[in-house]
């Protein structure tokens, strides 16, 4: 099963999902949707970075595969700190 098949699935998953909100709504599909249209997202973006690596041959394939899942994921934005973990400016108690 292609990648893109598995994405039209969840799509489709979206658009029930979304219609049902509509009729009865529901802070769980809420947050089901925000997922679902993040990894929808991300999964694209991954998409368009290995297709862009198709024609570049010079790299290594696994450094390849990795840069274009840092970049898809989010890896290569400076400006977004983690939301969660431990704070170097924690008090500990």
């Amino acid at each position: 099963m292609r990648v893109s098949e598995d994405e039209a699935k969840i799509a489709a998953s979206v658009a029930k999902i979304q219609n049902l909100q509509k009729m009865a709504y529901s802070e769980e599909n809420k947050g089901t949707l925000a997922w679902l249209e993040n990894f929808l997202r991300r999964t694209g973006g991954l998409r368009a970075q290995l297709l862009g690596l198709k024609g570049n041959q010079d790299d290594d394939f696994v450094k390849q595969m990795l840069r274009a899942a840092s970049v898809a994921c989010g890896g290569s934005r400076h400006s977004d700190n983690p939301k969660v973990g431990i704070s170097p400016y924690s008090e500990t108690p």
